[in-house]
């Protein structure tokens, strides 16, 4: 079994940055399950690394409760946050770097591979676009 997650952040600015986020977990095409969360002040770059991690979360959840997962995809519409999952940029925020030291924790507790893949933002993917709704909703509670 393949499972793509979506993973997305909303941060608002004119109001003193609150921001949240939204998961999507599809299992072979099929939504299996969504949710969001308000983490209140963030800058966007965190908000986005924070999404990553609780995508990667239940990710593991989810291979505990399973063997059968072969692939776990993390699928963003922002780059430079894949880049930092990645490993690939660098970040002067130190809570933004104690979330990536978790995520490469995450990522050697899945039992599969973890790939990362950057989707275009407000394409008409609707996985994406239910992440984005969700992220813009909890960032208002």
């Amino acid at each position: 079994m393949k499972v793509n997650i979506y993973t997305d952040a909303s941060t608002l600015l004119h109001k003193d940055n609150l921001s949240g986020i939204g998961v999507v977990v599809c299992i072979e095409g099929q939504v299996h399950e969504s949710f969001g969360k308000h983490l209140g002040a963030s800058d966007s770059a965190t908000a986005e690394i924070v999404g990553i991690y609780a995508g990667l979360s239940r990710a593991k959840e989810l291979c505990k409760a399973t063997d059968e997962i072969t692939l776990v995809r993390i699928c963003c519409d922002c780059k430079p946050a894949l880049d930092l999952a990645c490993g690939e940029g660098v970040t002067q925020n130190k809570s933004t770097h104690m979330i990536l030291e978790r995520i490469d924790e995450l990522c050697m507790q899945i039992p599969c591979p973890v790939e990362f893949q950057w989707v275009k933002a407000h394409n008409g993917n609707k996985f994406n676009e239910i992440a984005d709704q969700l992220a813009y909703e909890h960032a208002h509670n």
